[in-house]
């Protein structure tokens, strides 16, 4: 059964769950694509996902502007992104978190 769509509630909330959806699906092709590099890279890539995440975790709860400044991260990690698709996920990601960042203040 279809529900009818309020345009005040209904749409701002499904763009911030497709958004969220395609992101995670990103994620995880960025995954895919780790797993498919050699063992040293591997871990270093794996490692580095770790520690970014971490950071971003520590900033979060010293209530600094996080979301921005991953934002930020992601968008100059993006410029030097070995292909497109890494680069547009990078950019997904970073979709995201300025939208998180744009909700906060509301």
């Amino acid at each position: 059964m279809l529900r009818q769509v309020r345009m005040t509630d209904d749409i701002p909330r499904f763009r911030e769950r497709l958004i969220l959806q395609i992101t995670l699906a990103r994620i995880a092709d960025v995954f895919n694509a780790c797993s498919k590099l050699v063992d040293l890279d591997r871990k270093m890539a794996f490692d580095d996902i770790e520690s970014r995440l971490r950071q971003l975790g520590s900033e979060q709860t010293d209530g600094s502007p996080a979301p921005i400044e991953f934002a930020r991260r992601c968008r100059k990690l993006a410029e030097s992104a070995p292909n497109e698709k890494i680069q547009n996920i990078l950019l997904m990601i970073a979709q995201v978190s300025e939208t998180e960042a744009e909700s906060r203040k509301e």
